[in-house]
């Protein structure tokens, strides 16, 4: 059976012991006459994250090597999300509600509007929100900007998001705040694993968001 992607369990198999998550921005910078130095976006930004897993006995770590290999380098697609955060800070258990897209804001991308049924939800500074939008679909993963609660049933709340809020994005989309993950691809060049008195694996692997 050909396999699915994008590969959704990739983090169900390994324990990862090293993670980065980071914008990477689509610039170019120039100089004027005066001397003075300018940025230009080229556009959105894009999520680009490495892991390495934690050392583990061999048997137990081929079927992370081998989800890895399934990839076929950058052909295949793979659920990513930051690993140091995978829940909201003040739900460190997880959000046990729903989410949705309540209203956009046509002049102002870096901002939505969110609602939840049953309440109680806190979104701070730094967690994620996730969702998906377009005829693909795509999956957009944005980092929440400040700290705001949704306390009663129903109630909305503007939020503030980085990047900003791509063409295609609905209203009554539904919001996942818990380990929210982007599409994403290796980055070429990925190393074999690394072995350990030859009883003991861990790989590394990059990978770049795709839309």
């Amino acid at each position: 059976m050909p396999f699915t992607y994008p590969r959704s369990d990739v983090f169900d198999l390994c324990k990862i012991s090293d993670a980065a998550f980071w914008p990477l921005h689509r610039q170019e910078l120039s100089r004027t006459a005066g001397g003075a130095t300018q940025a230009k976006d080229l556009g959105s930004a894009l999520w680009r994250a490495s892991f390495t897993t934690a050392p583990a006995r061999l048997a137990d770590a081929a079927a992370i090597e081998a989800a890895l290999i399934s990839l076929n380098g950058s052909a295949g697609s793979f659920l990513a999300h930051d690993v140091r955060r995978p829940f909201p800070a003040a739900h460190p258990g997880g959000f046990g509600g729903t989410v949705s897209i309540s209203a956009l804001y046509a002049g102002d991308a870096f901002a939505v509007q969110l609602t939840t049924p049953e309440g109680g939800l806190t979104l701070s500074a730094g967690d994620y929100i996730g969702f998906e939008y377009g005829a693909r679909p795509s999956r957009a993963l944005h980092m929440v900007q400040e700290t705001k609660s949704l306390t009663a049933p129903g109630a909305v709340r503007k939020f503030l998001v980085w990047p900003a809020i791509r063409p295609g994005a609905l209203v009554g989309a539904a919001v996942t705040v818990n380990r929210a993950s982007c599409e994403m691809i290796l980055e070429p060049g990925q190393q074999p694993p690394g072995l350990r008195d030859l009883s003991a694996s861990s790989v590394s692997f990059s990978g770049i968001q795709i839309l």
